[in-house]
């Protein structure tokens, strides 16, 4: 039976079950990320990949033909950015990996088309400046940063240009979201969540999808995850989707290149094929 509209309200807030409030996250993540920015000075830095204030990258390169990890950062499309999301640059590195943090336009200044097209325009700018092939990049994406590494990856028009998606809590299928307060900065309709949602989406081939969520998330999560990776393996993706013990929506993150972790090695596998 579908939930109802109060169901779907705690479903699809997560601190309804995270270990602290959305707030507290927020703040760890700026400052882990400063922390990482401040100790890295001049290896790290703002780079352009558009016209307007919002379009960046905060970007850590290692030597040339380093693999590269691109970030998009989650907050519902209306929060973070990616000076706030560059927590994990100096592990990067010293794995011998760059890493690449996308900022774009949050809602209501930008729609999600808008949101959408920047991070595509990102990966492009991203691959192009740096020379690498495909091959050598991995993009990874947290709750609505899970959705825009979909559409920059296996819901594109365009055909894939990274090797692999890494998509951590993931929301899939936006028709849901219409009725709640979620959808209130990005005034969708029921066809534009059709038309911007990779689970309605055409497969666009990518080499390998690895799906992960924590098992403190509610049930609603965990589901959109699971069907999308379904969808992705009938399409011939070699998708897989995984639970994190002891991890909420906030916290998984924190695992991204994390060596002994499910995540980390995860991650680390896909950026050293």
């Amino acid at each position: 039976m579908p939930a109802e509209p109060h169901d779907l309200e705690s479903e699809y807030s997560p601190s309804s079950v995270a270990k602290h409030p959305a707030p507290w996250y927020i703040d760890d993540y700026a400052r882990r990320s400063a922390a990482t920015l401040g100790s890295l000075g001049d290896r790290i830095r703002r780079e352009t990949y558009g016209p307007g204030a919002d379009e960046y990258v905060v970007l850590a390169r290692a030597e040339a033909s380093a693999p590269l990890l691109v970030f998009i950062h989650g907050g519902y499309w209306k929060a973070l950015s990616a000076d706030e999301c560059s927590m994990w640059a100096a592990d990067a590195l010293n794995l011998g990996f760059s890493f690449a943090s996308v900022n774009y336009t949050l809602a209501p200044t930008a729609t999600l088309e808008r949101i959408v097209m920047q991070c595509r325009t990102a990966m492009d700018w991203l691959i192009d400046s740096s020379g690498l092939a495909p091959t050598r990049v991995v993009v990874a994406g947290s709750s609505a940063g899970g959705h825009l590494a979909a559409m920059v990856t296996t819901a594109n028009p365009q055909p894939s240009r990274c090797s692999a998606a890494v998509l951590l809590s993931g929301v899939f299928d936006l028709r849901p979201i219409v009725s709640t307060t979620v959808n209130e900065p990005l005034g969708l309709t029921v066809p534009d969540a059709v038309r911007l949602s990779p689970a309605h989406a055409r497969v666009s081939p990518i080499p390998a999808v690895r799906a992960f969520v924590g098992d403190e998330e509610t049930a609603t999560f965990k589901a959109q995850s699971s069907a999308y990776v379904d969808k992705l393996r009938t399409a011939g993706v070699d998708a897989t989707c995984r639970t994190v013990a002891g991890r909420d929506h906030f916290d998984l993150i924190y695992d991204l290149v994390t060596p002994g972790t499910d995540l980390g090695d995860t991650t680390i596998g896909l950026l050293r094929g």
